[in-house]
């Protein structure tokens, strides 16, 4: 069984998309040389040895935390949903799967920037290589089944609410690192740049304290290359042996867990679909300046984002993100940016609200049957987003710029509100253009379960609603005219963002909503691609 299943899973990676698969690949193999190339100057004694072991510590804590950027996707080819039906034990299933796992491109890239073991080890001679050569699959053995075990437990999570929030706090810890982390890095390279001072601070890679190695060594990231210098230096057998055998009782310990939870879940029917909390109905929200359709409209997308729980991370994490960004840079002597934080939170909020229609699934067939809807659904959608994230990063940027007295003041509520009406506007037409399909609504009970991939939807939106931020300072530094200029840019652009979007978004839904309707109630994502490899831009394409 096993070797069916790698056949398939060589099949699958053959065959299917490369886009992803192939930058990944790119990517890590250039980092991992970077690694390889640090080991083979440390033996010159150009680098010292112990920036390898916190490159290989960095390179073992992506394999532990790694999962936990995108807890709600599943990281394996094969899933196991497609082996519940078949009359195999659990175990068996699960055991034979299980090796499939070290099939991919994660683990190949990790082997290559392990080889760094076997380049340290290499000068004490052919007896230690052959060590650091063990020591490398050891290390990759133990790795890659940590990051297997970590996905496993936050999948099980991602089904209770507890889980949800955890979800939600470690996507905005990490995406906050992601934007933010290299702030303190800069701030210390450049410490003087809110002066417009721009003095070079240049950092020097000397020889790291021997504690800090000794510690990084003690951690299970780093027992590979304990293993290879003490192999390199002719330590002596126990100090070779003892972090081999660790290695491989540790990585066996997951291995199992990692089945046993596997052969549970193959065990265990798909539960029933229940409802998180029951329909009640409300008092409607009344909105000035709008008709009662598109209030109604507000009031449904208001309890959606609350009750959907795949919606419901995204909010939080956009939420959360935002001020775990502030609190890292407020830290540093860069506290004069902490106002653009408000125009970060407009794209966080815009990159979460991508993939709207295709999350509400087949419910899409009320909208297209009921006369006069599209419009009030257009306009609803986008003022459920402005209170939600609009008002709040335009509120942001402005308390920020009141704490902080920073100069920036101006261009950051500038570069807020443009960013927010721009997000506002093109968010729902994002979501009709590239919508990605996944389990529909009605079948959706936590955030663990495929709501659908919206990466080239939030990276399409991503610079859009980022120049969108950018255009009011550079009008206003080009000008060279009044201090608020940006902002009078700032009030143009949004009003001709937000006139002139939702009626294309209108024509586009009324246009296309038939033919979405049919992959929603398909729930192919293919047919999607092909009906826009086929018929995009023909009559009577997309209905």
């Amino acid at each position: 069984m096993t070797r069916a299943l790698f056949a398939l899973k060589l099949r699958l990676l053959r065959n299917g998309p490369h886009n992803e698969r192939g930058f990944s690949l790119v990517t890590g193999m250039a980092l991992a040389a970077l690694v390889v190339v640090g080991a083979a100057v440390a033996n010159r004694g150009l680098l010292h040895e112990g920036w390898i072991a916190v490159a290989l510590t960095g390179w073992g804590g992506m394999w532990l935390f790694g999962p936990l950027t995108q807890p709600r996707h599943d990281p394996s080819v094969i899933s196991r949903d497609w082996l519940r039906g078949y009359p195999l034990r659990p175990w068996r299933a699960a055991r034979a799967l299980s090796w499939t796992e070290l099939l991919g491109v994660g683990p190949l890239v990790t082997l290559t920037c392990l080889s760094s073991l076997v380049v340290l080890a290499a000068p004490g001679g052919l007896t230690a290589a052959t060590i650091g050569a063990v020591a490398m699959v050891a290390q990759l053995y133990l790795l890659v089944w940590a990051g297997k075990t970590v996905a496993v437990i936050a999948a099980w999570l991602l089904q209770t609410r507890a889980g949800m929030r955890l979800a939600a706090t470690q996507t905005a810890v990490m995406l906050a690192l992601s934007f933010a982390g290299w702030v303190p890095i800069a701030a210390w390279l450049l410490p003087r740049l809110g002066q417009s001072d721009t003095t070079l601070v240049l950092p020097t890679f000397g020889q790291l304290p021997a504690p800090i190695i000794d510690v990084l060594a003690l951690l299970p990231t780093g027992w590979g290359y304990r293993a290879a210098i003490a192999a390199r230096d002719n330590a002596g057998t126990e100090a070779v042996v003892v972090p081999l055998m660790a290695l491989l009782a540790l990585g066996a310990l997951l291995h199992m867990g990692w089945t046993t939870l596997t052969a549970r879940a193959l065990r265990r029917p798909p539960r029933l679909v229940t409802p998180r909390r029951p329909h009640a109905p409300g008092r409607g929200l009344s909105l000035p300046f709008t008709t009662p359709q598109v209030s109604a409209v507000v009031s449904r997308e208001l309890a959606t984002w609350s009750r959907d729980p795949a919606r419901g991370v995204e909010l939080r994490s956009a939420w959360l993100t935002p001020l775990l960004m502030a609190l890292i840079i407020g830290v540093t002597d860069w506290s004069w940016a902490l106002p653009l934080v408000g125009s970060a939170a407009a794209v966080f909020g815009a990159m979460v609200a991508v993939n709207t229609y295709a999350l509400d699934g087949t419910a899409l067939w009320q909208l297209l049957t009921t006369p006069g809807a599209l419009q009030a659904d257009v306009r609803g959608r986008m003022a459920a987003w402005f209170l939600l994230f609009g008002v709040p990063s335009i509120v942001l940027a402005a308390v920020l710029w009141a704490v902080t007295r920073s100069p920036l003041g101006v261009v950051a509520i500038s570069g807020a509100i443009a960013a927010a009406a721009v997000a506002c506007a093109v968010a729902p037409l994002i979501a009709l253009l590239m919508p990605a399909v996944g389990t529909d609504a009605r079948d959706r009970r936590y955030p663990g379960q495929r709501a659908g991939d919206p990466t080239g939807g939030q990276m399409t939106i991503f610079p859009v609603v980022l120049l969108g931020a950018i255009l009011p300072g550079i009008i206003g530094t080009t000008t060279g005219g009044h201090l608020w200029t940006p902002v009078l840019a700032a009030i143009l652009l949004a009003a001709v963002s937000l006139s002139l979007t939702p009626t294309l978004t209108a024509r586009l839904l009324q246009r296309r909503g038939a033919s979405l309707l049919d992959v929603m109630v398909s729930s192919d994502a293919a047919l999607l691609h092909r009906n826009r490899r086929h018929r995009w831009g023909y009559p009577g394409g997309w209905g």
